[in-house]
């Protein structure tokens, strides 16, 4: 059924998953606020070959909100003001110019909340560039390994995931989609859970008794 379901998914995307690009061009598209932001990161980083030193920077913030779980608070206030935001941020260590910038424009856009997502799409970016293809598969209940192995040969064998150096997948269990699985690579989303499937039926009975 996985096999089946993702060549129907197949035929629907007409973009394939772009790792490896040369020059400042994202190697993959990312969406919503934290997408954007992060592209605009990366492409700022490529310009000066800064890519490695804002990824160590945003990792040595990201250390520093883990830790104190009261600073993301406290940055995420509308209460505090952008002056005290700043300094707060200068206070996580040395940080490249790029990435002084890049905060200094959080601030003023009030997006210092978007931090972590920010980080992380940034990370997504990174990975992609190294030819790496992060794939999250999330099911109602722990898959076995050879379920996962046949999720990724079916990704790569099918020709959705291309020009790739390796091809990570993660399972994370969500009991609320019920059974089936949904797959989630770069803007991807291949949704072959019982809850969505519940859904669709529920509203076409829906729309068939409005009729």
């Amino acid at each position: 059924m996985f096999r089946q379901s993702l060549s129907v998914a197949k035929a629907q995307l007409a973009r394939g998953y772009a790792t490896a690009v040369p020059s400042t061009k994202a190697p993959i598209a990312l969406f919503g606020i934290d997408g954007k932001y992060a592209t605009a990161l990366f492409q700022a980083a490529a310009k000066t070959d800064a890519l490695a030193a804002v990824e160590s920077d945003l990792n040595n913030i990201e250390q520093h909100l883990t830790k104190n779980a009261r600073l993301e608070e406290v940055l995420s206030s509308p209460l505090l003001n952008k002056a005290a935001k700043e300094q707060l941020i200068d206070s996580m260590g040395k940080k490249s110019e790029i990435t002084t910038h890049f905060f200094k424009t959080l601030v003023e856009n009030n997006r210092v909340k978007e931090t972590r997502p920010i980080i992380a799409a940034y990370r997504s970016l990174m990975e992609a560039q190294r030819g790496i293809v992060s794939v999250t598969v999330t099911s109602a209940n722990r898959l076995a390994g050879k379920d996962l192995k046949d999720v990724k040969d079916s990704l790569t064998k099918g020709g959705l995931i291309k020009n790739y150096k390796e091809v990570n997948v993660v399972n994370k269990v969500n009991p609320s989609i019920l059974g089936g699985m949904v797959v989630e690579f770069g803007d991807y989303t291949i949704d072959m859970s019982v809850s969505s499937r519940l859904a669709k039926l529920e509203k076409l009975l829906t729309d068939s008794i409005s009729v």
